[in-house]
């Protein structure tokens, strides 16, 4: 290397230390451009498609458990109980964030999109209970009996609903039509209807007269 080469290494490395020095002298003395954000008191505004922590609206919520079936690491998990309308009605559901990829999967799958990604990213604790999110604040077990009450009462209404139409129904078909028997009294035998006419017996409910036999030498006898 040559005395010229030396020297151009160094202006070089001169100018160029002084131009990185100049960047940040400005930045340290223009109050306009901002290095450090004071935080907690400032905080970046996260943007549109920001996946924060995720947030479940139980009220549109169909209990389907498409994003518990579709979630990679398990870490949401809710029960539910079929009500009386035939609909399921949640007892939990839960969303374990200290296990949660963010990934976006059950997001996509939810059906209702009841369940969405918020702006959220805020949640230091020591204990990892607390990164459990329960968006059903009611005890599972009380929600369960509550539903299983009103299903039985359900029940009880339509068979008595069901028995009041049959009897509706018997009625508008008229009386039983009375084939001539009459209650007997306690121990005896119910009466049993007329016998038919006495073929023998006349029109007129006069006895018949016995058939003669046929008298020798009439009829077709050889």
């Amino acid at each position: 290397m040559g005395l010229k080469d030396y020297l151009y290494d160094i202006w070089e490395a001169v100018a160029t230390t002084a131009k990185g020095m100049r960047i940040t002298a400005r930045y340290g003395v223009d109050p306009r451009e901002t290095i450090t954000l004071q935080y907690p008191d400032e905080r970046w505004e996260p943007s549109e498609r920001f996946r924060g922590f995720l947030y479940n609206d139980i009220k549109t919520c169909t209990s389907c458990t498409m994003c518990v079936r579709v979630c990679p690491v398990d870490c949401i998990s809710l029960e539910a109980v079929r009500g009386a309308d035939k609909k399921m009605v949640l007892a939990s559901y839960d969303i374990d964030i200290g296990r949660c990829m963010y990934c976006g999967l059950c997001v996509e799958v939810c059906p209702p999109k009841s369940l969405k990604h918020t702006s959220g990213y805020e949640k230091a604790s020591v204990d990892r209970g607390e990164l459990i999110l329960h968006f059903v604040h009611e005890d599972a077990n009380e929600i369960k009996a509550r539903v299983a009450k009103q299903v039985a009462e359900a029940a009880a209404k339509a068979e008595a609903e069901k028995a009041a139409k049959a009897a509706e129904e018997a009625k508008a078909s008229g009386p039983v039509p009375d084939d001539g028997r009459k209650e007997a009294p306690a121990g005896q035998p119910a009466s049993q209807p007329a016998a038919a006419a006495n073929p023998a017996e006349g029109e007129k409910g006069e006895p018949g007269k016995p058939e003669e036999p046929p008298k020798k030498g009439e009829g077709n006898t050889p």
